[in-house]
């Protein structure tokens, strides 16, 4: 490894712990200026890119397993949902097009 991939290298590790230092800061910020109603929105705001991250690694997984992405039913080839969360798509879909 050359000096030049090295230090690329330690630069590259300290802009990400530098940035994961000030998004801390950033975040604990928030929490003391905000007020929340409840603790649980509160949890919400503050993990929310976590969370979200999760959702759409679930969303992935079943997708590539199969499995429906609102229940734990095999899909309906070449589409996400099984057949009951197909027919409701199907409605939601209908009732959405006639109100615009």
């Amino acid at each position: 490894m050359s000096f030049k991939e090295w230090f690329k290298k330690i630069k590259k590790e300290y802009d990400a712990k530098k940035k994961a230092e000030e998004k801390a800061a950033l975040k604990e910020q928030k929490s003391e200026n905000q007020e929340y109603p409840n603790r649980f929105v509160k949890f919400y705001h503050l993990n929310k890119e976590k969370l979200n991250k999760e959702r759409k690694g679930s969303y992935s997984r079943r997708r590539q397993t199969g499995i429906c992405v609102r229940c734990k039913r095999k899909v309906v080839p070449g589409i996400v949902f099984c057949e009951y969360h197909q027919a409701k798509q199907k409605e939601y879909n209908q009732k959405a097009r006639q109100k615009g």
